[in-house]
């Protein structure tokens, strides 16, 4: 039987790639009889997930989409400050 140490690696790995038959097996055996390593790999697919949300909303923005719309006022203003910048430093 594997210790929760050694299971806590593998549930790591297995967001990473698939697992030999026989790894896969020892884990779910042990996640069967073991509450803290459940919730270990509960949190840690939550935070995976939450990381991978992450990463593509940041991609989404710096490919110039957004999800913020700015009122109308807030573009003039924008538009005026930015025109002022520019004028300036021309």
């Amino acid at each position: 039987m594997l210790s929760c140490r050694e299971i806590s690696k593998l549930v790591s790995e297995t967001l990473d790639h698939e697992l030999p038959w026989w790894q896969r097996l020892n884990l779910w055996l042990h996640l069967g009889m073991c509450r803290l390593c459940r919730g270990f790999r509960r949190d840690l697919v939550h935070l995976h997930e939450m990381t991978r949300e992450h990463a593509r909303r940041i991609e989404y923005e710096a490919e110039g989409g957004s999800n913020v719309a700015l009122s109308e006022e807030s573009h003039e203003r924008i538009k005026k400050k930015l025109l002022e910048t520019q004028s300036e430093l021309l």
